[in-house]
């Protein structure tokens, strides 16, 4: 961070003076220098101090994004099962008089839809829940909410049935995308942000990992009748293992803040860390001072909230990141197995690219670790959409050549490469944008809002990718690689003028770095001083004076 400007007023030289002699002394000190006391704290800490002080938030915080292993389990399994031959056997037609068996393209797309159209429904409930009742009792109602609805795919029937199921489904994943970005970012300090949230990507791909791996062992078995059925069983075993790590989790400090119960989120504090009593008095000062300050700014809780005043841009924002996060694979997103098919290859190579595919994220998503750590969030975002849009223009190029077998491993190589520059730049990096643009008592409608705009693009993108995929149909291939590649060039265009850096700052720094009506570029060389903060304290209570 910049170095902090020279107090302008002698006030503030007085809280300056009273501020560092509170650094070597317990003495009374009002809460917005105890607030300034422990930013000052969590600009200080290097990753490996945070990560001893802090080791325990970062394990709550992982237990709680192990939901999300589900989620990459479950959306690479409806996928991957219209790929898969004995889903295709069960639930299909033959074409013709050949051997091959082919979804109906409603029933294609219905099945497509069922997960996001869930989350849609989910991710609003878990607005509303967790601010009611809190993360944990909300998480802990939702996985065994989900218990019982898995038998409803795993018995299923018909297609019919098996839709309904994918759909109920859905409200419970909506619930894990939206609670385990969140509590990341409220238990954890600013330093470690970028690698909780890129946890919660790597649990994704872990998921992905699993279903790839499961579905490619029974890829073989056209016509057994529990090659597609054990894969869907395989999800009750990642409650048992959840819920018993939840019940014992301590709940969000922020969340108690605003419940009003210091006294709690203090105990939370020391929970999550290996701070002392006075130490957690500090941290908690810090999340009373923020929301204080967002409520005198006139900020409620409500979601109509997101759309008045600086709160736009920053649901903005967040939006677009996980806007840009689908559109990054639009079309062939959530259908890679079926689109390697497509490009020509067999069934099993198929299925052996994406178990691959599973693998790079997890590579990836290691590499990107430290790589958002150091150099923050615009940087990579900005490169990795010039990256993916190059390598969806080539594949679109190779796809114009003659079809053969080599073209399709081309083009699924490039597919590949792809991935990695996906998995390392947007992929995570959406996630940790989601997470910092919020204020504090907006964020899980914030989150919502953002999540349902990623659902949005993947429901157009369940109902349009079929029809351009499959070969009864548009048949485009590899040439979606020119549709795909155009949108991220204006993806690109929107990045440059709209997104901040918001790396290394403390939610009550962001709070006032968006409240000084700052363009995107000038965030990141933006100091905030004593005086700013103070300044930024003033306007708040006069405007609190003139509406008395």
């Amino acid at each position: 961070m910049a170095e902090a400007k020279p107090p302008q007023d002698e006030h503030v030289e007085m809280v300056s003076s009273q501020v560092e002699r509170g650094l070597n002394q317990d003495g009374p000190l009002k809460l917005e220098d105890r607030a300034y006391l422990a930013t000052e704290n969590e600009h200080s800490m290097t990753v490996w101090e945070a990560l001893r002080r802090y080791r325990k938030a970062c394990l709550w915080s992982m237990a709680f994004s192990l939901t999300i292993i589900m989620d990459g389990y479950d959306t690479a399994i409806l996928g991957s099962l219209q790929a898969f031959p004995a889903f295709k056997y069960k639930f299909g037609h033959q074409v013709g008089d050949t051997t091959d068996w082919q979804l109906n393209p409603r029933w294609q797309v219905a099945i497509g839809l069922s997960n996001p159209l869930g989350n849609l429904i989910g991710v609003y409930i878990n607005s509303f829940l967790t601010e009611r009742i809190g993360h944990r009792k909300a998480l802990l109602g939702t996985l065994t909410y989900l218990i019982g609805i898995i038998f409803i795919t795993f018995f299923a029937k018909s297609v019919e049935m098996f839709f309904v199921g994918s759909l109920l489904s859905g409200f419970a994943w909506g619930v894990f995308t939206t609670m385990a970005p969140a509590y990341a970012s409220e238990v954890c300090p600013v330093v470690l942000r970028s690698y909780l949230e890129t946890w919660v990507v790597v649990c994704w791909g872990l998921g992905q990992f699993v279903s790839f791996g499961l579905l490619k062992a029974f890829s073989s078995k056209e016509r057994d009748y529990w090659a597609w059925r054990i894969p869907i069983g395989v999800q009750w075993a990642w409650p048992v293992i959840i819920i018993p790590l939840i019940i014992f989790a301590p709940e969000s400090p922020w969340w108690l803040v605003r419940k009003g119960r210091v006294e709690a989120a203090e105990r939370s504090v020391q929970r999550l860390s290996t701070a002392d009593t006075h130490e957690a008095k500090q941290a908690v000062a810090l999340m009373v001072h923020t929301n204080n300050l967002e409520m005198a700014e006139h900020q409620g809780t409500g979601i109509l909230d997101c759309f008045k005043g600086n709160n736009l841009w920053r649901t903005e924002i967040a939006c677009a990141a996980w806007t840009i996060q689908q559109l990054s694979g639009f079309v062939v997103s959530g259908y890679g197995t079926y689109f390697f098919q497509q490009a020509g290859l067999k069934t099993e190579d198929a299925f052996s690219m994406s178990v691959g595919q599973a693998g790079i994220h997890l590579v990836c998503n290691l590499v990107a670790l430290p790589i958002h750590g150091r150099y923050g969030r615009r940087p990579l975002f900005l490169i990795g959409i010039v990256g993916m849009s190059i390598t969806w223009f080539i594949i679109g190029f190779v796809a114009l050549a003659p079809p053969s077998s080599a073209q399709g491993f081309a083009e699924s190589a490039i597919y590949l490469l792809w991935y990695c520059v996906y998995q390392i730049t947007v992929g995570p990096g959406a996630y940790i944008i989601v997470s910092e643009s919020s204020t504090t008592r907006l964020r899980s409608h914030t989150i919502s809002l953002a999540r349902n705009c990623y659902n949005i693009t993947s429901i157009l993108n369940s109902v349009v990718g079929p029809y351009i995929l499959n070969p009864t149909a548009g048949n485009w291939k590899g040439k979606c690689g020119f549709l795909t590649g155009g949108i991220l060039v204006v993806c690109f265009f929107w990045a440059f003028f709209r997104l901040p850096e918001m790396r290394g700052r403390t939610f009550e720094e962001l709070d006032i770095l968006f409240a000084r009506g700052l363009s995107a570029r000038e965030f990141k060389h933006q100091p905030i001083d004593i005086a700013m903060r103070h300044n930024m304290e003033h306007e708040v209570r006069g405007n609190e004076e003139q509406d008395s």
